[in-house]
């Protein structure tokens, strides 16, 4: 038997040793069962190349591990990899200089699809399996979607699903991600445009954001009920799923009212709003993240005690809408808005695990969450990926104690195709 790997470090360096073409004897102290939101302790995982060939509480056949030493990684936890559901991929969230960041949006798309590659692969390397994109309007996404759907174990690359460029009213919020409605001649046209460039999904844009300073969504919504309901059934037709950007009662129950699939961000979501989100089975992507980093980083921001104190109130308001929406069974999903101000790629999805936690959501509802239902329900028409026998050999390795509490989970071994990934040399992209 192998010396006991009680770390993600120490369990890298015995991968690294047992690397001869034999398989991998694994046994770890808990398993996540991501689609029953639940631990399984003491698990045996046997691997190859080919993918898992044994997962079980039971020791394995014989003649599968002749010749195989065990590893024992008593102190850790084996988990699928997770999926964020809201991401820029073509923007930087660690990029905090307001300068900086506004010039990269100005840079050519090429420039701007190679460094989105490699944060992509970076992300890949510290657990992100995949992601729904909120936008560019360079194609960046898109690009980055074609490339991905040849599985992770061959491309080594996260699952990038995109709507192209988001859709909005020309001069209102979201020209750094979106085209608007006002370069077509109709609204079918618009949403032509975008399926004919091969978008995932569509992006829509029917509110602007919160003013920091009013600790209000100050602007009038950007599309009603009628014209949200056309982008649905125009999406529907097509097999689509629409996102929307919604904070403000009003903006969020002209979406509600229109039907979309998601809504995302939600700030100052009513209670009989959730309430039908419930019954229309509109999940709720919340993204605390970026207001939080808004408190975070504060005092780069200008804000001063009185707007740092009620930015904070309007997270403490919106963790209570989560429990309301829990409570009344609203489909909630994580999702970080990584490369919005602040909130880096990867670590940033992390975090966002860390505020829903903290805001009522069950610890292991967290990680079946990113682990199982952000995709399948985002996803539906993609195969699970899941640790049993037949799938491919690929997932995340962390401290046992992220069965505590999501706070736990922190420097993850991720195998892809029964390989250990590389640790990024830098994050500076993400």
């Amino acid at each position: 038997m192998h010396n006991a790997a009680s770390s993600t470090g120490a369990l890298r360096i015995t991968l690294k040793e047992c690397d001869n073409g034999q398989p991998i004897w694994l046994r770890v102290s808990m398993l996540f069962d991501a689609p029953n939101a639940s631990f399984i302790p003491d698990t045996h995982l046997v691997y190859d190349k080919t993918g898992f060939l044994h997962v079980s509480k039971e020791t394995p056949p014989p003649d599968l591990v002749k010749g195989v030493q065990m590893i024992n990684a008593r102190e850790l936890a084996v988990l699928p990899l997770l999926f964020d559901a809201h991401t820029h991929i073509s923007m930087c969230g660690g990029e905090l200089h307001a300068d900086k960041r506004s010039a990269a949006l100005l840079r050519q798309p090429a420039t701007i699809l190679a460094e989105a590659q490699r944060r992509a692969q970076c992300a890949l390397a510290i657990g992100v399996g995949g992601m729904r994109d909120g936008g560019d309007k360079d194609g960046v996404g898109l690009a980055l979607s074609k490339t991905s759907r040849i599985p992770v174990e061959k491309s080594h690359m996260p699952l990038v699903m995109s709507p192209g460029a988001g859709i909005h009213r020309k001069g209102r919020y979201g020209g750094f991600f979106c085209s608007p409605i006002e370069d077509h001649a109709s609204l079918d046209d618009v949403v032509a445009n975008r399926f004919s460039n091969g978008a995932d999904h569509l992006k829509i844009v029917p509110t602007g954001i919160i003013n920091f300073k009013k600790g209000e969504v100050s602007a009038a919504p950007q599309l009603n009920a009628r014209e949200i309901s056309l982008f649905v059934s125009l999406a529907h037709r097509e097999g689509k799923m629409v996102m929307a950007h919604a904070s403000g009662s009003e903006g969020i129950g002209n979406s509600v009212e229109g039907g979309v699939d998601t809504v995302e961000h939600g700030y100052f979501v009513k209670p009989e709003q959730l309430e039908m989100m419930a019954d229309k089975k509109i999940a709720w992507v919340p993204t605390f993240a970026p207001v939080y980093r808004q408190v975070v980083h504060a005092d780069i921001m200008g804000w001063d005690d009185l707007v740092r104190g009620q930015l904070q109130r309007i997270l403490d308001d919106h963790a209570k809408s989560l429990q309301y929406a829990l409570r009344a069974g609203v489909r909630v999903l994580i999702g970080s808005d990584a490369g919005s101000y602040g909130v880096s790629h990867a670590f940033g999805l992390v975090e966002e695990m860390r505020l829903i936690e903290e805001s009522g959501m069950s610890t292991t509802d967290v990680l079946a969450t990113v682990c199982y239902h952000n995709i399948s329900h985002l996803a539906p028409s993609l195969p699970p990926r899941l640790i049993k026998p037949g799938h491919p050999a690929t997932f995340l390795v962390t401290s046992s104690s992220v069965a505590a509490s999501v706070k736990h989970f922190r420097d993850p071994l991720v195998i892809v195709g029964g390989q250990p990934r590389s640790v990024p040399e830098s994050t500076d992209l993400l």
